[in-house]
């Protein structure tokens, strides 16, 4: 809001513009006054200025009339006010002399003049004239002569008041710098992934669920694949915004389907559509089978993998080709997949195969002599944890044939050739188009059935692989 001017005053601000040559712009802002408001005192001076003369005219015209019926009274008085005035002019010629003296003192007193050169920082000029002393009387109406010879010698006097407007003619350089704001710290986006109690640094990330029938066979397996799965939602709901991410479930040797074929941005609406789907597999093998393909299909996928990858492997090979950050492959017991599920073209790659002997013979248990036995049992002792091994021997006994293929009661049992994990691991290698600098970081956390191991060729490449893409190896770890 502006201030409240009185004439005097904008006569003044005026004055100054037009004397000076200042802009109409900058004399606004430097009284605090809109362009318009100045405008208009500006128009109203050289509209109305001239009839302070035609005012002055009349009043001396009806002061000769007033002349010629002068009575011999008011011609006394007349004579007696001529005397008095002529008395104060003397006494003024006089107290103006003694203050000539005295002008230097003057200057000095008044640092905060307008024209001072403290106040006048900019392309102004000093204007270094005498000072004159500032009449006291406020009635006194000035001259436009008068207005234009004082007004560069010292400030207008606006009373005792003090309304702030002693120093309207101040420059905005003399006015206190606004307090700049303290900048806005924007906290950078999340760029890592929690998982298992564990942080990883990566802004893109691929879980990769071991689906297949045999993860719910053995002890406590139903249990052990529950927890599996809630630490997997509990890793996807804490996902930064800024995040992508895509969950991939394979099982058997060549099966697979994705939540998406590229990666997904982690808002809440992905993310509920990958925990609706988690929960959706059950805990039992027919909703497992039912539901585990109900998104995109292997047949639906941009790069499916070459002939030859099985397994993990296969599974793998499908989260890189979405060129993640991060890989967590949570794998179960994959070479007990139920070959009955798997046609004979999976197998296409990995070499000859019989198929007579990958689908299993019977071994009879009389052929397994005593010698045999305590053989195994001391195989099974060597490569077990103390604290894994049972108390009784005759468990122990039917692990280690177990383990080995045979069985320790009278029924048979169907052994299966081993696949070739070494080929198909070879075969992966071969696949990758990027360097093993740009292989994504993997994780592998394998869940197995008690007193159930990997065999060495696949155990030995998941373990290599994980080390030389700076990633991590843990088998059966103690899920909350």
């Amino acid at each position: 809001m502006s201030k409240e001017f009185s004439g005097e005053q904008k006569l003044r601000i005026v004055l100054e513009s037009i004397i000076r040559n200042i802009p109409k712009g900058e004399q606004s802002r430097k009284y605090g006054v809109t362009e318009e408001e100045f405008q208009s005192w500006h128009d109203h001076l050289i509209q109305n200025g001239g009839k302070i003369f035609d005012s002055s005219m009349q009043s001396l015209s009806g002061s000769k009339r007033q002349k010629k019926k002068m009575s011999p009274t008011a011609k006394f008085f007349l004579s007696l006010s001529m005397l008095t005035n002529l008395g104060l002019i003397i006494f003024g010629i006089v107290y103006s002399i003694n203050e000539e003296n005295n002008k230097d003192e003057w200057v000095e007193d008044n640092p905060n003049s307008i024209d001072s050169p403290i106040n006048l920082k900019d392309s102004y000029e000093v204007q270094e004239t005498p000072a004159k002393k500032v009449e006291a009387s406020s009635k006194k109406d000035d001259t436009i002569d008068t207005i234009l010879e004082s007004h560069s010698q010292k400030p207008f006097s606006l009373g005792d008041e003090d309304d702030g407007s002693e120093n309207l003619m101040a420059l905005p350089e003399s006015l206190p710098a606004p307090l700049l704001l303290p900048p806005v710290s924007i906290p950078e986006p999340a760029n890592e992934v929690s998982f298992m109690g564990n942080s990883y640094k990566g802004r893109h990330v691929v879980y990769l669920l071991d689906v297949g029938t045999y993860v719910l066979e053995g002890n406590e397996s139903v249990q052990r694949f529950n927890k599996t799965k809630e630490a997997l939602i509990n890793s996807i709901i804490t996902l930064s915004p800024n995040s992508y991410f895509n969950l991939v479930l394979y099982w058997n040797l060549r099966e697979v389907a994705a939540l998406g074929k590229t990666l997904l941005k982690a808002s809440q609406e992905n993310k509920k559509y990958a925990i609706d789907w988690i929960t959706s597999l059950g805990d039992t093998k027919e909703s497992i089978k039912s539901d585990r393909n109900q998104y995109y299909p292997k047949e639906s996928l941009s790069f499916p993998p070459l002939t030859g990858i099985i397994g993990p492997w296969y599974g793998l090979s499908t989260a890189i080709s979405y060129d993640p950050d991060l890989v967590f492959v949570l794998a179960g017991n994959v070479p007990s997949y139920d070959r009955s599920e798997v046609p004979r073209s999976h197998y296409e790659g990995l070499g000859k195969i019989n198929f007579e002997k990958l689908k299993g013979s019977r071994v009879e248990l009389s052929n397994v002599d005593s010698l045999t036995r305590e053989t195994a049992m001391k195989w099974f002792y060597a490569i077990t944890p103390i604290s894994s091994i049972p108390s009784s021997e005759s468990e122990v006994e039917a692990i280690a044939l177990a383990r080995l293929g045979l069985t320790s009661n009278d029924s048979k049992k169907a052994v299966h050739k081993p696949l070739a994990w070494n080929k198909a691991f070879d075969n992966f290698l071969s696949s990758l188009e990027v360097g093993f600098d740009r292989i994504p970081q993997t994780h592998f956390m394998v869940n197995l059935p008690k007193y159930v191991s990997w065999p060495s060729p696949l155990l030995n490449s998941v373990k290599e692989f994980a080390e030389s893409s700076r990633g991590s190896f843990s088998q059966n770890i103690d899920l909350p």
